[in-house]
């Protein structure tokens, strides 16, 4: 996918504060990069994205604000910062890891506003399913097979112009979370 001229602003940006803080970035020719579209590792210093994924430049965004996060040691990264959430799925740090989560998406669409960035007017509507699938992942002990948010029937459940309130995250929609559970694992 070739960038639009304030992505690509952005991206370079992002790019030259990772190197200067010594991140190794590893951009793969693939669809996947270890079972998902990225990742930012604060042990391994590295962030990861598969670039034949045609949300590629979204994935970084979000990982490169999970740069952000680690490197400021914003209150929601500490907490949950020592949990391995994908290798057991502790309900009891579910709440948790979706609030560090939206933190993180908060701060992505800032930088959307504040840069201008084309292409990502749904980001906070495609956020909130993703948020809530933690809950399903909780469920099911397992990651998600497909994204959440390439669903428009799941989409049409989530608010566009707003993240999710706790209180929603802890009791999500249950059409939403049977939607979630039958498309997605």
């Amino acid at each position: 996918m070739k960038l639009k001229k304030n992505q690509s602003l952005y991206f370079k940006r992002a790019v030259e504060e990772l190197v200067d803080n010594k991140i190794d970035l590893h951009f793969s020719r693939t669809r996947k990069v270890d079972d998902c579209g990225g990742y930012f590792c604060p042990e391994g210093k590295a962030l990861k994205v598969a670039i034949w994924n045609k949300e590629w430049f979204s994935i970084f965004i979000h990982e490169y604000n999970h740069f952000k996060q680690w490197k400021n040691e914003t209150k929601l990264w500490t907490s949950v910062e020592d949990i391995d959430f994908f290798t057991d799925f502790p309900p009891r740090y579910t709440l948790a890891t979706q609030l560090m989560e939206q933190e993180c998406d908060k701060m992505v669409w800032n930088d959307i506003k504040e840069w201008n960035l084309e292409g990502l007017k749904d980001y906070i509507c495609e956020s909130n399913a993703y948020h809530t699938s933690y809950s399903n992942m909780t469920e099911k002990k397992k990651f998600i097979l497909r994204a959440p948010f390439k669903f428009k029937e799941i989409l049409d459940l989530c608010p566009k112009d707003r993240f999710f309130k706790i209180s929603e995250l802890r009791k999500p929609n249950l059409k939403l979370y049977n939607l979630i559970n039958k498309r997605c694992f």
